[in-house]
C-alpha cells in the first residue's frame, strides 16, 4: 500500500488508549505505513500545538495521506486541512462534532472552536470523507455527525450501541473502513 494513515486521537486519549493498541496490531500484521502520535495538553490541550504535531507527521511522508480523527481529533483534522491546505487522499471521522462553533466552544477545549472552518475548501482537499457515528454517542451528539457528513458530503456510516468508540474492540470497526479506502 503506497499511502500513511496518520491518527488523531481524541480529548485525553493516546496512542496506548481506547482501540489504539488494537488497530496497531492488525495495521502491523498487515505491513501498513502509519502513525498515532501522542497529542499534547493532556486536560488542556490547545489546537495549534495538536495542529504542528499533524504537519509534522504529513510532512514525514510523500505518500497520499489518509486522516483519522476520533472526537476532538476529528475537529483538529478538519483545521489542519483548513489551515494548512494540504491534500489528503481520505479523511475518517470517528464520533465527529459539526462545525457549530457556538455549540461547540463550552468546555475545556474552546480554542479548538474559535472560528467555523471552511467547508467548501477542506471539500477540495480529500478524494473521500467518511463519518463514522453511533446513535447512542454519550459524548458527541449523533446529529453533529448528520451535519458534519451532510456538509462535506461524506459517506455517513451509522452505528448503534457503540457510544463513543472507546471501546477497545471498536477498532473492528475502524479497520474495515479503512480497509474500504486502501
Amino acid at each position: 500500500m503506497n499511502k500513511k494513515i496518520i491518527f488523531v486521537h481524541g480529548y485525553t486519549s493516546s496512542s496506548k488508549r481506547d482501540w489504539y493498541p488494537n488497530i496497531s496490531k492488525e495495521l502491523n500484521k498487515l505491513g501498513l505505513d502509519y502513525s498515532i502520535p501522542d497529542l499534547p495538553g493532556g486536560i488542556s490541550p490547545h489546537s495549534a500545538e495538536w495542529l504542528k504535531v499533524i504537519n509534522e507527521e504529513a510532512g514525514k511522508t510523500s505518500k497520499p495521506i489518509i486522516l483519522i480523527g476520533h472526537s476532538l481529533g476529528t475537529r483538529a483534522v478538519l483545521l489542519y486541512l483548513d489551515k494548512f491546505e494540504k491534500k489528503a487522499d481520505t479523511v475518517l471521522l470517528i464520533a465527529p462534532f459539526n462545525n457549530n462553533c457556538a455549540l461547540n466552544r463550552i468546555g475545556p477545549y474552546p480554542d479548538f472552536f474559535e472560528y467555523p472552518v471552511d467547508i467548501e475548501k477542506i471539500k477540495k482537499l480529500a478524494k473521500k470523507f467518511i463519518v463514522l457515528h453511533s446513535t447512542d454517542d454519550e459524548a458527541i451528539d449523533y446529529q453533529q455527525g448528520v451535519d458534519i457528513s451532510k456538509e462535506l458530503g461524506a459517506t455517513l456510516v451509522t452505528y448503534n450501541n457503540w457510544g463513543h468508540f472507546h471501546d477497545p474492540d471498536s477498532y473492528n470497526i475502524i479497520l474495515e473502513s479503512l480497509k474500504s479506502v486502501l
